[in-house]
């Protein structure tokens, strides 16, 4: 190790030279204000931490029991939950590759011969000279050799191991871009499932709303029956016309259609809603929704720089920026000289007619620095680079994106609120209009054409208040979630957990 120091000291200052000025990435700039504009929509009677189950604060059991189910049954979930699994394997393979490698091989060979004799020829006369390298006598061979036959068998084994030592800390920035990688995965599975409750609380409150129009048609398809009736009687005696009649007669028609059309459109959407939570198969009567729309929580009171801690996107786009960095400073360690130990042994057994046993270790060191590869790798950086300062304007957004939904979320849930307490005074005083035109006519008091028009004015402002009801539940989940709202945002994620 003191040889490697030595060198890593000799071969520095030329990687040094090359000049290493993507060393940083900007500031992102996420200057936030100390509280929203729209803060009179939010109570603090209500603490941030109960965000994280947000679907609780509407003391809603159907709601409760179909976002929980959901969040472990829906393919949305187990989909996302399946990319940190892939972000935990990615993470492993990485950082093998700063592991020893190495791999053990083994052979075995059976080997047969036959018996030969060789030489240089053979003598058949009397006496005779030989040479100094070996003659023979009479009969003898000359210069001849035997190889015994038999079986020959050969065991080998070898196993060589290379170990990068990392002097720089390679390993140790590699370790934290990967933990990054997989902090990104795990938020981008936590806003997955925070977007998955929304989507649930608002397929089941605009499946109510569907409930409360069929709710109303019917009613005023009954209402349509009971004019008919009357218009048919009054018509009988003489003392209104018969058109009038007719034309109520139209109504009631008119009435039945509309509940056939809302009849369809509210089991599409329990069908919908079903689909949401994975259980897509399910007979629709299974999942019953009643005409119901009551008033939404309040916000807890947050602050705009909470949105930083408990917005899971932005966490996400956090974790990417340190990756980006990290990533850049790996590139940047690529021009950095490299040392490298590699020792091996080997045995090898020979058996048969030959017997023989071997072993053989070594160890080995190297060490390699970039030079003519050094403007590809500069290359390199100056790309990750600028991928890190794209990664600096995406956390950038990220947090204008998640602030601006935050308060246009507290504006429209306030306008929500003072739009509804309207409307219900409005559609108050339209019944009691209808009602009151009503006991006219049914005196003869009132003619048709002003009836009908009262009962239409009423009906009007019901139906636009059923619906600002509904819309304030949406507006209300989307504001929640908006607020960072749909998971726990602590205790945030270890290296290599999610």
């Amino acid at each position: 190790m003191v040889r490697l120091a030595a060198m890593a000291v000799a071969m520095a200052p030329a990687v040094l030279a090359g000049g290493c000025s993507t060393a940083h990435l900007s500031a992102p700039s996420v200057s936030l204000p100390a509280a929203y504009e729209s803060a009179a929509a939010a109570s603090s009677a209500q603490k941030p931490e109960a965000l994280d189950r947000w679907w609780r604060l509407f003391d809603d059991p159907q709601l409760t029991r179909l976002i929980e189910e959901a969040l472990v049954a829906s393919p949305d979930a187990k989909s996302a939950l399946q990319r940190i699994s892939e972000a935990r394997a990615v993470r492993a393979q990485t950082l093998s590759a700063y592991y020893p490698q190495g791999a053990l091989q083994g052979s075995a060979q059976n080997q047969n011969t036959a018996e030969s004799i060789g030489g240089l020829g053979v003598s058949t006369g009397g006496a005779s000279t030989g040479s100094a390298s070996g003659g023979s006598g009479a009969g003898g061979l000359s210069s001849a050799f035997i190889t015994p036959a038999g079986d020959l068998q050969t065991y080998a084994a070898q196993f060589n191991v290379s170990y990068v030592v990392d002097l720089f800390g390679l390993q140790r920035t590699a370790r934290r871009a990967a933990d990054q990688d997989v902090a990104a995965a795990r938020f981008n599975y936590e806003a997955a499932r925070a977007t998955l409750a929304t989507d649930v609380a608002t397929a089941l409150f605009q499946t109510r709303g569907d409930a409360i129009q069929l709710a109303d048609a019917r009613e005023t398809l009954r209402i349509a029956t009971d004019l008919a009736k009357s218009g048919e009687l009054s018509a009988s005696h003489g003392l209104t016309s018969t058109s009038d009649a007719a034309r109520l007669e139209t109504d009631v028609a008119t009435a039945k259609a509309e509940v056939e059309r809302l009849t369809a459109v509210e089991l599409a959407a329990r069908r919908s809603l079903l689909a949401l939570i994975g259980r897509g198969f399910d007979p629709i009567d299974q999942l019953q929704v009643e005409p119901v729309a009551p008033p939404p929580p309040m916000a807890p009171s947050v602050a705009p720089g909470d949105l930083l801690r408990r917005r899971p996107d932005v966490r996400q786009a956090e974790a990417q920026l340190r990756s980006a960095a990290d990533n850049l400073a790996l590139d940047r360690l690529a021009l950095f000289p490299s040392f490298s130990l590699t020792p091996g042994i080997q045995l090898a057994k020979t058996g048969g007619v030959y017997a023989l046993t071997s072993t053989i270790w070594s160890v080995g060191l190297g060490a390699s620095e970039p030079v003519l590869d050094r403007p590809r790798l500069l290359a390199v950086i100056r790309g990750q680079r600028a991928r890190g300062e794209e990664a600096v304007a995406a956390y950038e957004k990220a947090v204008q994106d998640a602030y601006r939904d935050a308060e246009n979320g507290l504006a429209t849930f306030a306008a929500d609120t003072k739009r509804s307490a309207d409307l219900q005074v409005a559609e108050e005083r339209a019944q009691f209009a209808f009602q009151a035109k009503r006991r006219g006519y049914d005196l003869g008091l009132t003619d048709l054409t002003t009836l009908l028009e009262a009962e239409r004015t009423w009906r009007q402002t019901l139906s636009v208040y059923n619906g600002a009801r509904t819309t304030a539940l949406v507006d209300a989940a989307t504001l929640f979630q908006a607020l960072g709202g749909g998971w726990s945002p602590e205790p945030s994620p270890g290296p290599g957990k999610a």
